[in-house]
């Protein structure tokens, strides 16, 4: 057991499998759309206390603080849009504009005298999360079997899971716990839902890939270390997850099971090419 009570990574890694498994069975018990769609960002929120070991002052100051209080503000604006009913368009700016926030918030101290490398990979990272959140909402809102909350979970997981190994070699090791908690926790929801299929609200979307994406900027753009190439193909992961689907025969893309873990196994398969990419690119951090 000292492989467990000596991980680092263990008490995040346990808190959110913890509350994903509470939240889902909560939702399930009382048949509650509202924290099933809840349940992702409180699940980025306790895994993010459990790392840090506080919730963050408000103005926050530092990046690691802001990161806080983008996904709380992210959570509150899927509130509202699911409240008012929003349909596509304002979904998809609501999409852009939590990107925008989550990338200029966590750089805006380098905004005074900004460089060409910092204009470029943060327009990249914004264009990407916008792209990235849009997709996962319209997946949530899809018709089941290949569409439906299962899938976006399962889509969120797996690109917390694959940005863990970069943000571990960009010199961020409670990046790589919160990741891999809440992939964790993010993968117990998502089965859940394949096993009580439903739609989920945009704030879940919003609130969990907002926090996540506050993370990958904070790696990126402030602490610098981040190989690039492997960022490339981390943003691969919620495109190739729906590929999946397509390789399956037509007779069996009617089994929300199989859509689950084809889903699953195309998001998380850039994650040896970005392993291999790294220890053959970049010095072994754990060797350290």
């Amino acid at each position: 057991m000292e492989w467990l009570t000596d991980n680092p990574f263990a008490p995040v890694l346990l808190a959110c499998a913890l509350s994903a498994v509470v939240l889902s069975l909560v939702a399930f018990l009382i048949k509650s759309d509202f924290v099933a769609s809840a349940a992702p960002p409180a699940i980025f929120l306790i895994g993010y206390y459990e790392t840090y070991q506080k919730a963050p002052p408000f103005p926050p100051v530092g990046s690691t603080n802001k990161i806080f209080y983008i996904a709380l503000f992210a959570t509150v604006g899927g509130f509202v849009l699911d409240r008012i009913a929003a349909g596509p368009l304002p979904r998809a700016a609501a999409s852009f504009v939590v990107s925008l926030l989550a990338a200029v918030w966590i750089a805006f101290a380098r905004l005074d005298s900004p460089d060409a490398e910092l204009i470029v990979t943060g327009s990249s990272l914004i264009l990407l999360g916008a792209l990235v959140l849009w997709r996962v909402d319209m997946i949530a809102r899809a018709v089941e079997p290949e569409g439906g909350g299962a899938v976006a979970l399962a889509l969120l997981a797996a690109l917390a899971a694959i940005f863990a190994p970069v943000a571990l070699f960009g010199g961020s090791s409670t990046s790589v716990g919160l990741c891999l908690g809440f992939s964790a926790g993010l993968a117990i929801c998502s089965l859940s839902l394949m096993l009580a299929p439903r739609s989920l609200g945009t704030i879940a979307v919003l609130g969990a890939g907002g926090g996540l994406l506050a993370v990958i900027a904070t790696v990126v753009l402030i602490t610098g270390e981040a190989d690039l190439i492997a960022l490339a193909l981390v943003a691969l992961s919620p495109l190739l997850g729906p590929f999946g689907v397509m390789l399956l025969p037509r007779t069996l893309r009617g089994s929300s099971a199989l859509v689950w873990v084809a889903t699953g196994i195309a998001a998380l398969s850039p994650l040896p090419v970005i392993a291999t990419l790294l220890f053959l690119r970049h010095e072994n951090p754990l060797g350290q």
